[in-house]
């Protein structure tokens, strides 16, 4: 942009909208001591779930991860939370128009009940780029167990990626806890370009 209109514009660069992203073998293994308490919390989920299994979204269990959705919603107390309720209903959006946006997607069940879910899809030629990821609080391991099992099936049906986009924490303590805590190999950097007094852009 800079090099478009010289001078114009200041730039900035915000933290909050900027991108977690993985090495993509290092989701699948979970290797090193950094990663322990993940492999921890997946060891527990089996542990504690015998009857578990993953599979893909499909037409067929879409249907199962939409009412999910409403309960995590409620869970979550998204009607006193105005972000919460946006990433409700931009959730529901994804799941509406699934194949129209060309998404992939995954889940776990545990009983046969499911329990989270994750969408996303190829960003480039070397990157997959995950946009969302639900589990219930309650069930311990159920996030990084998504995790772990969809980044798996990426790798097999997509060998040659690299790595992972996790997207931005949108400043919410949180997030950034959770994204931090798979120590990102880089960040994506993003900028906000503000045009200065006294110019217009013209076309």
């Amino acid at each position: 942009m800079n090099e478009l209109y010289p001078g114009q514009f200041t730039f900035k660069e915000i933290r909050n909208d900027f991108d977690y992203v993985y090495l993509l073998e290092k989701l699948v293994t979970l290797k090193g001591k950094k990663l322990h308490r993940k492999r921890n919390h997946v060891n527990a989920f089996i542990r504690n779930n015998p009857v578990w299994s993953f599979e893909t979204i499909t037409e067929e269990n879409k249907a199962e991860c939409i009412e999910m959705n409403k309960k995590w919603c409620i869970e979550s107390g998204c009607k006193d939370d105005d972000s919460l309720m946006d990433e409700y209903c931009a959730t529901k959006y994804f799941l509406k128009y699934y194949n129209e946006l060309e998404l992939e997607g995954g889940l776990i069940r545990v009983d046969n009940e499911v329990v989270a879910y994750t969408m996303g899809e190829v960003l480039n030629k070397d990157t997959y780029v995950i946009h969302i990821e639900k589990a219930f609080k309650d069930v311990q391991g159920a996030y990084p167990m998504i995790n772990q099992q969809f980044a798996t099936w990426i790798k097999d049906k997509y060998p040659h990626l690299i790595y992972v986009n996790r997207e931005e924490d949108m400043g919410e303590e949180g997030l950034r806890k959770a994204k931090l805590s798979y120590y990102p190999d880089k960040m994506a950097v993003k900028y906000r370009a503000v045009l200065k007094k006294n110019y217009a852009l013209h076309s």
